[in-house]
């Protein structure tokens, strides 16, 4: 009878305790910690969203593909940049498949910058990044890619009939001021291709160059 009284407080004890850890863990702590992201961070909290317009375009965390010459380019992406998945090509980086892809990164990024020579170019402008999604690239690599973008921009209003001399300072700006160190001190810089982008689309937007509905 003490036998199964004490196995009966046993059982008890035990519920009580996994429910108080589930309500604990499941409940109380995400709920808190929603709750603290959303006031002291919204923006980080919600995925740091892309939006113009009003709408949202997706989110300045995950790259995705710019193909006009107008544009920063992210690093390569073994999946097409495509959202639902993240992801590299699956082989070692001495396999053949490896080494076709990589010339293909480095004959389209030599395409699209004729004045860039090879000994110029740093490797993360032709080798995928591991989650197929990074936005960042090397500050030296959009410093490369600033005289082509602003050009091309500057061609591309005068085909429009708008004006845009002088938008390679504003570039320039644009490059200087979201800049970021990946450690303090000793770190090397980068900037996030998707900030320029979206910058130079609400710059483009703004001119009248192009309109909300070449977004969609």
């Amino acid at each position: 009878m003490v036998e199964k009284l004490k196995l009966g407080r046993l059982i008890r004890t035990s519920i009580v305790l996994s429910l108080v850890t589930m309500l604990l863990l499941g409940v109380v702590i995400p709920t808190a910690t929603a709750f603290i992201s959303e006031n002291v961070d919204r923006y980080g909290a919600n995925g740091s969203q892309v939006h113009l317009d009003g709408k949202v375009y997706g989110s300045y965390l995950l790259a995705q593909a710019f193909n006009e010459s107008y544009f920063f380019q992210p690093r390569p992406s073994a999946i097409n940049y495509n959202e639902t998945q993240s992801g590299s090509i699956c082989c070692s980086p001495n396999t053949n498949a490896s080494i076709n892809l990589t010339e293909k990164n480095l004959r389209n990024f030599e395409e699209m910058n004729p004045n860039i020579t090879l000994s110029q170019i740093p490797g993360e402008a032709i080798m995928d990044s591991d989650s197929g999604l990074d936005p960042n690239v090397p500050l030296s690599l959009a410093l490369l890619e600033e005289p082509r973008v602003a050009k091309a921009l500057e061609n591309l209003g005068n085909k429009s009939g708008v004006s845009l001399a002088g938008i390679g300072v504003q570039i320039m700006h644009l490059i200087n001021t979201s800049k970021k160190q990946n450690f303090p001190i000793f770190g090397s810089y980068y900037v996030n291709t998707m900030y320029l982008d979206v910058n130079i689309i609400e710059i483009l937007l703004n001119k009248g160059v192009i309109n909300q509905s070449s977004l969609d």
